[in-house]
């Protein structure tokens, strides 16, 4: 018995030690170690894994600095190519160089204190390095560049931009503090600078654009502060107070000597001077296609770094798996098949030496097979117990439900059906084991396919669809009254009610009486109302025919004698059509003597229009406004006619397609006849006691002096009274027509002051003025 057992024992830690020795060996050859014969070959791969595993400590700090340090230059080119590629797509949409932030800031200063864009230029917008002089190019760059991107302030505007500037923190569009200079910039009263310049100077080498109204600011500015700047090189430097090299180098005074090269000279990405940005456009696109390509190297970097990272840490994680076995006696298995060999051996030894020992051990064989065998069939026996004991706690359930159910059931229920429960098993032979298969055949006769339950239930369906038909004949019979309760048999005691109600209340008998009311007040005022838009309709249609009749009394063009007429058709608006017939049929037909036209139809007609207007949803207050304003009936278009023969010219639909001096012509012309129609005036005929007051306020604003002499004159044809407000800029024009001038006038922008001024003072101080202003281009 102790051999057996030594035996036994020796063979499950062999197992066990085989495990973990199938496992080493895995480790090992991942981790390149050698295969272990003995405890040398065990003490060595100690030795070697933690010099592997001091490696990978080192590698993984090595790696995770290359990972950062990739990872921060990978920030910051990625920041920089966003920056670029904003800065290449803002200069897509607009000519100039002027950085975009600054351009954003601009923009959103103009709408704020609405201001024109143009009004508020940079310099370098209106500054651009000579053609002839572009190897001079980044040198003018890095000398104007602070110049370039000063924002110019007419006097105009100054106060309110230096409030605007001072009272609010100056910031990109993404958020971020920014540097702004701007220039006062009185462009009518310049101190010119008089004094004569080195032809080396660097002004003349810088264009300004043309047709700018700072041309003349911008000249003077230039001489005054870049003026003593001579381009020349290093060494004619030693000999002027201020000057400029083309590789950038400035001084300035005597002493004081500046280069910077933080950024290129040549690099056109910092440029801002000039009306077109062509070549920084292409000198961004390369920059941000190289940062593209550098970026994409950089990921690529930090990918293999990444993985190199992952592999060092896989290895340092199966390092440390083999470094959790410090003893060789964990995996040395090949001891134990020493050990199980010899006991084994002895085991035989003595089993072969020994009869007796033989004999018992045989019959220790016999009597343990007799007790397997008992066992087994005790198990048998347990077994077929415990099924009886849950056979018999089934039954006690399923009794204890029946009971429950039966208790359950109503007593005159259990009067009715049982007799015949009884009476349908009288002949079967109920027993435990077929009871169950007696239920189910017992609950198909009644509740299967072809059973009493479904032939009931298909009856109870036929009466169901039945009511019911009734239900929707009674609904569509009274819609009003019905219309919320449901075509279902569970609404039976609704209908019911409202059955009882009808009977108790005589509706019937009230019938006529709705039927007369209907007629005599809604139906009376709905045709009243119909008559009343009507009455409008007709009162446009006389109105547009009284003012053709002035029309054709003003001659539109006179040298082929054409008149305007207004032309009015039906308008093609689908909803007013279909609410003019919808009117018509609440109606029509309801003022003769048969009652059987007073239906429930009708009522509803009249309910439905009145909903809607009625309702509060806006797409039916729009509605309302549409069909109920019958100016939106019609479609009013213009037509220029020959007098000779009323033959159409000209057909103007809205005054779409015609050019600016037609459309205020005929404007003009239309308005004329709208102010003769309003006073009841005719053309040519003087009423001088008459009111004919109009107010113009800057109607010739825009428009052209040709369309502007053809208005006035249209107006004193008319014999109108006139007060003209508009700017000075048609006073030339208009100066011909009025008798008296009010100038009105804001220097300060805090009050206001009126200057009256009959026709002749005003001719008086338009002669001083042009007197004033000859001498002053003499001097």
């Amino acid at each position: 018995m102790q051999i057996g057992d030594e035996i036994k024992r020796h063979d499950q830690d062999k197992t066990a030690k085989r495990k973990e020795f199938d496992n080493y060996e895995r480790l090992a050859l991942q981790a390149g170690l050698k295969n272990v014969q003995d405890e040398k070959d065990f003490n060595e791969n100690i030795y070697k894994a933690n010099e592997l595993n001091e490696q990978c400590l080192h590698l993984e700090g090595e790696y995770r600095n290359q990972r950062d340090n990739l990872i921060s230059e990978l920030r910051k080119q990625e920041a920089e190519c966003q920056a670029e590629l904003r800065e290449f797509q803002s200069l897509q949409e607009r000519k100039t160089q002027i950085p975009a932030w600054l351009v954003g800031f601009r923009t959103r200063l103009c709408e704020d204190l609405r201001i024109d864009e143009e009004d508020l230029p940079f310099a370098g917008e209106l500054l651009k390095v000579n053609e002839q002089e572009t190897e001079w190019e980044g040198a003018v760059e890095k000398l104007l560049h602070d110049a370039g991107i000063s924002l110019l302030v007419p006097v105009a505007h100054y106060k309110s931009v230096s409030r605007y500037v001072n009272d609010n923190p100056l910031r990109s569009a993404d958020g971020r503090g920014i540097k702004l200079t701007y220039l006062e910039a009185d462009i009518h009263n310049l101190n010119r600078v008089i004094k004569e310049l080195d032809e080396d100077s660097i002004v003349y080498k810088i264009d300004i654009k043309p047709e700018t109204v700072f041309y003349d600011w911008l000249e003077n500015y230039l001489q005054r502060s870049f003026g003593d700047y001579i381009c020349t090189d290093v060494n004619g430097l030693q000999k002027v107070p201020f000057g400029i090299t083309r590789q950038g180098l400035i001084k300035s005074g005597r002493i004081r000597h500046t280069k910077d090269d933080r950024k290129r000279i040549d690099d056109r990405r910092n440029y801002v001077l000039g009306w077109s940005n062509t070549e920084k456009i292409k000198a961004l696109e390369l920059s941000v296609n190289k940062l593209e390509s550098e970026i994409e190297g950089i990921r690529h970097r930090k990918k293999k770094v990444e993985e190199l990272e992952r592999n060092n840490q896989n290895s340092r994680i199966v390092i440390d798996r083999i470094l959790q076995y410090k003893d060789f006696s964990r995996i040395n298995w090949q001891y134990h098949v020493t050990k199980i060999y010899e006991l084994e051996s002895e085991r035989n030894q003595l089993l072969n030496n020994n009869d007796v020992l033989a004999q018992l051990e045989k019959n220790k064989t016999e009597v343990e097979q007799q007790i397997k065998d008992t066992k087994e069939k005790e198990n048998q026996a347990t077994e077929k117990v415990g099924g009886l004991k849950n056979t018999l706690a089934n039954y006690k359930e399923q009794l204890n439900h029946t009971e429950k159910t039966k208790e359950q059931i109503d007593q005159h229920l259990k009067d009715k059906w049982f007799p015949v429960l009884h009476e349908k098993l009288t002949d079967a032979n109920l027993t435990l084991k077929n009871i169950d298969n007696w239920q189910e055949d017992f609950r198909k006769q009644y509740q299967g396919e072809n059973g009493e339950l479904k032939k009931l239930r298909g009856r109870q369906m036929g009466f169901r669809s039945s009511v019911e038909r009734k239900m929707r004949e009674i609904k569509e019979h009274s819609k009003a009254e019905y219309s919320e309760i449901a075509e279902s048999i569970d609404a039976r005691a609704e209908y019911i009610k409202k059955f009882e109600q009808l009977n108790r209340e005589d509706l019937k008998r009230h019938e006529d009486r709705f039927k007369e009311q209907l007629n005599t007040n809604v139906i009376n005022s709905i045709s009243v109302f119909d008559n009343q838009l009507q009455k409008h309709e007709n009162d446009i249609k006389q109105k547009i025919r009284t003012i053709n009749q002035h029309l054709s009394e003003i001659v539109y063009n006179a040298t082929q004698d054409t008149y305007i007429t207004i032309l009015m058709d039906a308008a093609t608006n689908k909803e007013v059509r279909l609410f003019r017939e919808e009117l018509k049929k609440c109606y029509i037909h309801s003022f003769s003597s048969n009652n059987e036209l007073y239906t429930e139809e009708k009522y509803e007609q009249v309910k439905s229009i009145l909903d809607r207007f009625a309702s509060m949803e806006y797409a039916d207050k729009e509605w309302t406004n549409t069909v109920t304003d019958v100016r939106q009936w019609f479609e009013f278009n213009a037509s220029e006619r020959f007098r000779s023969d009323d033959s159409e010219k000209e057909f103007y639909e809205g005054s779409g397609g015609k050019s600016g001096g037609q459309k205020e012509k005929l404007a003009y012309t239309i308005l004329a006849s709208a102010l003769a129609y309003q006073f009841g005036l005719q053309f040519g005929e003087s009423k001088s006691r008459s009111f004919r007051f109009v107010v113009i306020d800057e109607a010739f604003g825009r428009g052209s002096d040709e369309s502007t002499r053809y208005g006035l004159e249209l107006f004193k044809k008319l014999d109108l009274q006139l007060l003209i407000v508009t700017p000075l800029q048609k006073i030339h024009v208009i100066e011909n027509h009025v008798n008296s001038f009010h100038f009105v006038s804001n220097r300060e922008g805090n009050n206001s002051q009126v200057n009256n001024l009959t026709k002749e003072e005003y001719e008086e101080k338009k002669k001083q003025h042009s007197v004033v202003l000859q001498n002053t281009e003499i001097e």
